[in-house]
């Protein structure tokens, strides 16, 4: 990649890391409630950081300024299934990458976070993992978003 992305130039701090606050005290629907891991990212952080590093810096202020504010809105928990956004998000992703889905990787994917938002962003995705237990977390994690494709199967 030859031009910079979003994230190098500039990124939604405050609110994503609000989002991922309150992501913490979720309890309904979301992936934690499956079980414990100890270092688990919150989805809110992992599909904006996904997607800030997937879409190209714009130049026009007024551009950045609508990306920066479809970030925070992206990272928002009642968002992660709002199709709408997704939509506009692998939109964007695609138009960026020459309309090809781009690969993404996670050497060291842990709970999963990472490689779940890039799936539902609608990236290639791999993942890796030493783990065992980590390893079935991500197998279940994934493949329920990626053979069903239906992120409604994700909110348990």
């Amino acid at each position: 990649m030859k031009d910079k992305r979003f994230i190098e130039e500039s990124f939604p701090v405050k609110e994503v890391s609000e989002h991922s606050s309150r992501e913490k005290n979720i309890r309904h629907g979301h992936i934690s409630t499956l079980h414990i891991w100890w270092a688990r990212r919150p989805l809110a952080s992992s599909r904006a950081t996904s997607y800030a590093a997937l879409i190209p810096a714009p130049e026009d202020i007024e551009e950045w300024e609508k990306k920066r504010q479809f970030i925070a809105e992206l990272s928002k928990w009642e968002n992660s299934l709002n199709m709408a956004i997704i939509e506009k998000a692998r939109r964007d992703i695609l138009k960026a990458n020459g309309g090809k889905p781009p690969r993404v990787l996670d050497p060291f994917a842990g709970g999963g976070a990472i490689p779940l938002e890039a799936l539902r962003l609608g990236c290639e995705t791999y993942a890796g993992e030493y783990n065992p237990v980590a390893v079935l977390i991500l197998k279940c994690t994934l493949f329920a978003g990626s053979k069903e494709g239906d992120w409604e199967i994700l909110s348990c």
